[in-house]
């Protein structure tokens, strides 16, 4: 994606994800993801930055408005796995004061946060760990959208038990159409939509 191709194509509004990947959670490996996930907003703002005239960072859910009346695309900022958090709840905080408005639990992997979907050794936390609860209510707290995509099917039901917002599945697919654990059941799809949230379909089959 890019700017001018975001305006050709009437997209007024994109979230740009600082994503890490799931690797061991050592001390050494949890500290190079925060610094990515930092590097990689540091890029975002960057950008914007340079090119001021086609693009602005977005905080607040009227900022999109607010931007495209001006003629440029509203670039709102996402974490793809809690894994730069670790075990330090303030980096929640940390993160949203950056401009991060959600958090994507967990990866492909399980992480101190939550179960994964498609962990090859399988449970660890059996759902959303303790820390997990208090990563979402802290996001709860701050007004940082929880978003669900990868997380276990019990991590799912534990954060819409623990959340007080409604959540999001930022990239979820259909597992009743294609059989995969990283998809939803009808059922959660039911339950994400009687607690307010939203999925956004992706293309995984």
């Amino acid at each position: 994606v890019d700017f001018p191709r975001m305006k050709e194509g009437g997209l007024d509004a994109m979230f740009f994800a600082a994503f890490t990947g799931q690797r061991e959670r050592t001390p050494e490996n949890t500290e190079a993801a925060y610094q990515r996930a930092h590097q990689m907003i540091d890029s975002v703002y960057a950008v914007c930055k340079r090119y001021n005239n086609l693009a602005e960072v977005a905080t607040h859910s009227a900022d999109a408005k607010r931007i495209e009346a001006t003629g440029k695309r509203a670039i709102y900022i996402g974490m793809e796995n809690g894994f730069p958090i670790g075990t330090n709840l303030k980096r929640v905080k940390e993160f949203y004061d950056r401009g991060v408005r959600y958090i994507t639990l967990c990866h492909s992997s399980n992480n101190d946060i939550c179960d994964s979907s498609t962990d090859k050794n399988g449970t660890e936390h059996k759902g959303l760990s303790q820390l997990g609860k208090k990563v979402v209510k802290e996001m709860n707290d701050l007004g940082m959208m929880v978003d669900v995509s990868h997380i276990s099917d019990q991590a799912f039901y534990d954060v819409i038990k623990t959340s007080k917002a409604p959540v999001i599945a930022s990239h979820s697919s259909v597992r009743s159409i294609a059989h995969h654990p990283r998809n939803m059941t009808d059922e959660m799809i039911k339950t994400l939509a009687k607690n307010g949230g939203v999925i956004q379909i992706c293309l995984l089959d």
